[in-house]
């Protein structure tokens, strides 16, 4: 049942204002949907890199030869690098409006970035029975995602716990992008209605 409540959420759940990202599964030659590596420094890095080798002249050779590695500045950041403003102030993130329209590509790949990031300690459904959880191995057991407390939780709390971590989880900012953490907010509540679905999804269930 769960499974079915969550294929129907993506139509049943209400979509986010205009203005909002839709998320198209990245595709490559005959393949439907990307392969995404879970260490995001292997398919598209914001990291610090050194730039190209510096040419020099040889005057030996009597050409142009690599030299050394030209490396940036100290303390400079790559253009398109925006810190995070809320690292310190969570009450303060909860404001923040999820930019990633819910539909069913949107859902499709925030499992996809779940189940490759989140699985492992929340589990399947999010009660936090995950791979890595039981004795012998994380004996502190997450939190459900899908409790009152979560479910209660504005999707900028969602995002902040993901982008800064919490207690004993870390940091998820350097292995989704920001707009892949939105993703997974949207997955997230999605396994929420899941567990507690509204009168609309149970009228769309079909029937046996």
């Amino acid at each position: 049942m769960r499974t079915r409540l969550i294929a129907l959420l993506a139509l049943a759940m209400p979509f986010a204002a205009t203005g909002c990202v839709e998320i198209g599964i990245p595709a490559e030659g005959d393949k439907p949907h990307a392969e995404l590596n879970p260490i995001q420094g292997m398919h598209a890095s914001p990291a610090f890199k050194d730039q190209e080798l510096q040419r020099v002249y040889d005057p030996e050779l009597g050409t142009w030869v690599n030299g050394q590695m030209r490396t940036p500045p100290s303390e400079t950041i790559h253009e398109d690098f925006r810190p995070y403003p809320f690292k310190s102030d969570p009450e303060k993130a909860k404001a923040l409006k999820n930019p990633v329209a819910i539909t069913k590509d949107s859902l499709r790949y925030g499992k996809l970035m779940y189940e490759t990031n989140c699985i492992v300690c929340h589990g399947k459904v999010g009660g936090g029975n995950g791979y890595v959880i039981g004795a012998g191995k994380y004996e502190q057991k997450p939190p459900s995602l899908t409790a009152q407390r979560v479910r209660n939780w504005e999707d900028g709390e969602l995002y902040h716990v993901i982008t800064n971590g919490q207690g004993s989880m870390w940091s998820y900012k350097n292995n989704l992008y920001p707009v892949e953490r939105w993703a997974v907010v949207n997955y997230v509540r999605a396994l929420q209605r899941a567990d507690y679905p509204e009168p609309q999804d149970l009228e769309q269930m079909p029937r046996e």
